[in-house]
């Protein structure tokens, strides 16, 4: 097998239909079969084999995809780097990675020389844009002669693509997947959000990230479907692509939804074109999920999965439409999932567990790193997500936290996504993110970073009234942040550590609304 077929297939039946567009740029799966084996064949030339490791680093573009297709044609490794990587963390990746090709853009040059000096390596350079380097090729450069070329037939757990997580506490993880993980997943996913030939899926997520390369992208080459690809997100371009009828599926984080609802409370758009809308990623806010489905006369799709393994849970869009309203979905087929207790035994229906998944998606192992593999997988072959989840009698299983986002009020747990979901409640508050501030009495106090609608001030004691009536009093925030703006991180994702480090500077320097509740 060869993960490269996956778009192989489609451009046999129908050569001229677009695989990607971007901007006014089309490329039709002809096309872009055509260009991905030229590639290949260029990349080969240049000493490029089975098993060697090409670094991309680069905003997203249409040949970004075209790589990762030249590369699984013969049998190499991508290893893609999010432009936002630091040194330290670049430099990990370098390391960790040993790519003998890397292929970025000019204003990532000296970012790029910065991490090399950390390493000892000294691969090949091409550039990607237009303005190279002098002396450094240019990625058309490689492109050879059209000739035949046709995808070296591996077995499924070939090495394919090594993805570098978006770790924010420490260093990335390097996630080691195979060629027969993507394309299991890639039609996975096709299936399980019911994508088809005739979508135009925006993909406005990071492709150096699963879920815009592989989860979005690769599910709608399994389609037949057409990538609109933009580089990075924003919430009225996507609108405009949808009201142009160049999107009919869109597939976001919460605080992505979030970000497009402040939108359209203050400009109108037409939506109509949309036929499929998928949520994913971090937590619910209830309210934002509402009135996004009233807006667009849709379901938000949601799903559960991890960079470790993929697609594990999601919502169908149309056998799924009684599934309870705060559902994650039920097992995608050919997926396992049990959910333990800290000991590791099976818990009963409706009661919370670690989900631990296994499945055709999993990935083979964390890259040269054996300790942190072992740490994640059990010897039977499970993976433990770190999610505490819920399964219901149906099969249909519910978020409840994570693991290391959990905080610790005096010695009791209590989930943020739980505090979040009642503070979105409130009808003046729009979005929230809730984490735990150091004290040295208990340990850690609540406190919330909350975006009220119509750009009000937060009435306090109105919001903190309002949760009194909802969830237990040891939960409720000690302190309210009013914001303009949440943190997100570079998956689309709140960023709870820069949301911390902001409750702390505000709380430090007497800046924020605060109201002190007597300790429990």
């Amino acid at each position: 097998m060869n993960h490269a077929n996956l778009a192989i297939d489609h451009a046999k039946v129908d050569p001229s239909r677009v695989a990607v567009q971007m901007g006014t740029r089309a490329v039709t799966y002809g096309q872009f079969v055509e260009a991905s084996e030229m590639l290949a064949l260029g990349l080969r030339r240049h000493g490029i084999g089975v098993g060697e490791r090409v670094m991309l680093f680069a905003d997203n573009a249409i040949e970004s995809l075209i790589v990762y297709h030249a590369v699984a044609r013969l049998g190499a490794v991508l290893a893609p780097v999010h432009v936002s990587f630091k040194i330290r963390e670049l430099a990990y990746a370098l390391s960790n990675a040993k790519p003998s090709l890397i292929i970025t853009t000019s204003d990532l040059f000296e970012t790029l020389k910065a991490g090399l000096i950390e390493t000892s390596l000294n691969p090949a350079i091409v550039f990607l844009d237009n303005t190279p380097q002098v002396g450094y090729p240019h990625l058309s450069d490689l492109m050879a002669e059209p000739d035949s070329f046709p995808p070296i037939d591996f077995p499924p757990e070939q090495p394919l693509l090594i993805s570098y997580t978006s770790g924010t506490t420490s260093l990335p993880k390097p996630v080691l997947r195979s060629h027969g993980a993507e394309t299991w997943s890639a039609k996975a996913y096709r299936d399980a959000w019911n994508f088809e030939r005739d979508d135009r899926l925006l993909v406005a997520m990071s492709l150096s990230w699963v879920f815009g390369l592989c989860s979005l992208s690769q599910s709608a080459f399994a389609a037949g479907a057409t990538i609109v690809l933009e580089t990075k997100f924003s919430p009225t371009r996507a609108l405009e692509l949808i009201a142009a009828k160049e999107v009919t599926a869109f597939a976001g984080t919460m605080s992505m939804y979030a970000m497009m609802l402040q939108v359209l409370n203050q400009q109108a758009f037409d939506t109509s074109a949309l036929r499929k809308t998928i949520l994913g990623g971090e937590p619910r806010n209830e309210v934002v999920v509402a009135e996004m489905q009233t807006r667009l006369g849709l379901r938000l799709c949601e799903a559960w999965a991890m960079t470790e393994s993929f697609p594990a849970l999601a919502i169908h869009p149309v056998h799924d439409v009684d599934a309870p309203p705060t559902s994650l979905g039920r097992c995608v087929p050919g997926i396992e999932i049990k959910l333990v207790d800290a000991d590791g035994w099976d818990v009963a229906v409706d009661e919370p567990g670690e989900a631990w998944v296994r499945g055709p998606g999993d990935f083979l192992a964390y890259a040269d790193e054996p300790e942190l593999t072992a740490s994640r997988r059990t010897a039977d072959g499970w993976l433990r997500s770190g999610d505490i989840l819920k399964r219901d009698a149906l099969g249909y299983y519910t978020f409840v936290t994570r693991q290391s986002e959990i905080i610790i009020r005096g010695g009791v747990n209590i989930s943020p996504a739980e505090v979040e979901s009642a503070i979105c409640a409130h009808p003046d508050v729009l979005d929230a993110v809730v984490i735990g501030l150091p004290d040295n009495v208990l340990g850690e106090t609540v406190a919330a970073l909350v975006i009220v609608r119509n750009d009000n001030s937060l009435d306090t004691g109105k919001v903190l009234e309002f949760l009194a009536d909802r969830i237990a009093r040891f939960k409720i925030p000690t302190n309210l942040f009013q914001v303009t703006a949440m943190p997100a991180g570079t998956t689309g994702k709140k960023n709870r550590v820069e949301a911390r480090r902001i409750a702390v500077a505000l709380h430090a320097q007497a800046l924020q609304v605060h109201v002190e509740l007597p300790r429990a």
